[in-house]
């Protein structure tokens, strides 16, 4: 499985969906996204492979240091 995080216009996550492997394309899901849902979809890894971090609803992405990152509650 793959897991893909689609953020907004600010980078923030909006929601993070499953791909497939077997996809015939190869990219493991990635164009049906496009073509099914639209928007813009940043690969994320369950065990944190990548990205710093798996990517939850309201993280950031920061496309600079190429991680997702937990917002912090005000003081």
């Amino acid at each position: 499985m793959s897991h893909w995080a689609e953020i907004d216009e600010n980078n923030v996550v909006l929601r993070v969906t499953v791909g497939d492997n077997n996809d015939p394309n190869g990219d493991e899901g990635y164009q049906w996204l496009l073509d099914n849902l639209g928007g813009t979809w940043i690969k994320t890894s369950y065990n944190g492979n990548i990205r710093g971090k798996f990517a939850g609803i309201g993280d950031t992405y920061d496309p600079i240091a190429d991680v997702f990152v937990t917002p912090t509650a005000d003081a």
